[in-house]
């Protein structure tokens, strides 16, 4: 008896699969918890919700979900929001035969007074909006490109700490009387100097801790960094990497952070979709003769748009090819390095120009947003796919 339910359920669960088009499509809302998912099935030719329940956050689970849809004659087409828990599902329900779109939380609209919110009814929500084309999905990475990404934020939290930890030595320096008299903090010289300086007892102890943690997180960084280099040369992000840093400001870590935070960049119809995307258009709140335009939207991706404005920052100097930007540019084409000194002499202008009448910030994101564009500009001239196929 328990044999024969089971090749009952395998044979139910691979049925329909043989025979696709008996199937009516609907759409399955995923509130997707660390333990937990809520399901809401949502029949898209009457609008009506068949079903909402919840079963266990495992691969086991997810396949009985999508073999008791498929057995009663519905394929099942899926969506959940962004969050912690990652790609896993979507990866899995992708296996499976199954469409599946990850949502952009910010990007979920909101009905201003609605203060009820839980699993059953965000599932259902998120079945409705995306039968209705109201959702807005991302662009999921491929495996390798998640893994650097990974890399690249977990050297991005060191160097954090890095920052953290140096301000609190000099405080405990200054505290004590103990200040560099000559120039800037954390050179070779500040670091002759502070070799010499002793405290007794308790501050000596806390001195050596921090730099003893100094020390320790300049070596992790260090060797995030080593494998970033290697990562840099695999097919998989070379010509990317080859044709961003052959740009001032974009050296290996800024090209591969732009490389898998943004994917192919050649992926978005113009520069100003880009500009858009990382959130460096300024917002907009206007009516009828009134235009009110403020400061930019900072939507989007957050590392990629701190990546392009730290990039900015270096075209307040005058242009100039420096031997380690020639040699950046040495393996691109002269479409590539005219593109690039003509951002130098723009972006050099432009940054003094708007720095006369506006805070220096101010002006960098200007820059930032002007620089983005030359990056798709420059990406334009690769012919070859930067990346694996991914769905949107």
């Amino acid at each position: 008896m328990p044999g024969s339910v089971t090749f009952r359920f395998v044979t139910n669960l691979l049925m329909p699969m043989s025979a696709p088009s008996t199937l009516r499509r609907v759409v399955v809302g995923l509130d997707v918890h660390k333990d937990t998912i809520m399901a809401s099935v949502l029949d898209t030719s009457s609008g009506e919700i068949l079903e909402t329940r919840p079963f266990p956050n495992t691969p086991d689970h997810v396949i009985r979900l999508v073999g008791r849809l498929r057995a009663q004659g519905l394929e099942p087409d899926c969506c959940y929001e962004a969050s912690s828990c990652g790609y896993v599902l979507y990866y899995q329900l992708r296996d499976l035969g199954v469409a599946c779109a990850v949502i952009a939380p910010s990007k979920i609209p909101r009905r201003p007074g609605d203060r009820v919110k839980t699993d059953r009814r965000d599932a259902e929500k998120l079945a409705s909006l995306y039968a209705a084309g109201l959702l807005t999905p991302i662009q999921i990475p491929d495996a390798d490109q998640e893994k650097v990404r990974s890399l690249l934020r977990c050297r991005s939290d060191l160097v954090g700490q890095l920052v953290q930890t140096r301000h609190r030595t000099t405080r405990l320096l200054q505290a004590r009387g103990q200040v560099f008299p000559k120039g800037r903090n954390w050179t070779l010289a500040f670091g002759r100097w502070l070799a010499k300086v002793q405290f007794e007892g308790v501050d000596q102890v806390t001195l050596t801790t921090y730099l003893h943690l100094i020390t320790y997180l300049e070596g992790q960084i260090e060797a995030l960094e080593a494998e970033l280099a290697r990562q840099a040369e695999t097919d998989r992000f070379k010509p990317t990497v080859q044709v961003l840093s052959s740009f001032r400001g974009v050296a290996l870590v800024t090209a591969l952070t732009l490389a898998c935070e943004l994917g192919d960049i050649r992926r978005f119809e113009s520069p100003r979709k880009l500009m858009a995307y990382v959130g460096l258009v300024t917002s907009e709140h206007s009516s009828g003769s009134t235009i009110r335009r403020g400061s930019i939207t900072r939507t989007g991706n957050r590392h990629a748009r701190t990546a392009l404005v730290s990039a900015a920052w270096r075209y307040t100097h005058k242009p100039v090819r420096s031997d380690a930007l020639r040699l950046r540019q040495a393996d691109v084409g002269p479409a590539v390095v005219a593109l690039a000194w003509k951002a130098q002499i723009r972006l050099h202008k432009r940054f003094h120009a708007l720095a006369f009448r506006k805070p220096r910030p101010v002006a960098a994101v200007a820059v930032a947003r002007e620089f983005a564009g030359f990056l798709w500009a420059a990406m334009q001239t690769l012919t070859q796919p930067t990346s694996h196929p991914v769905a949107a």
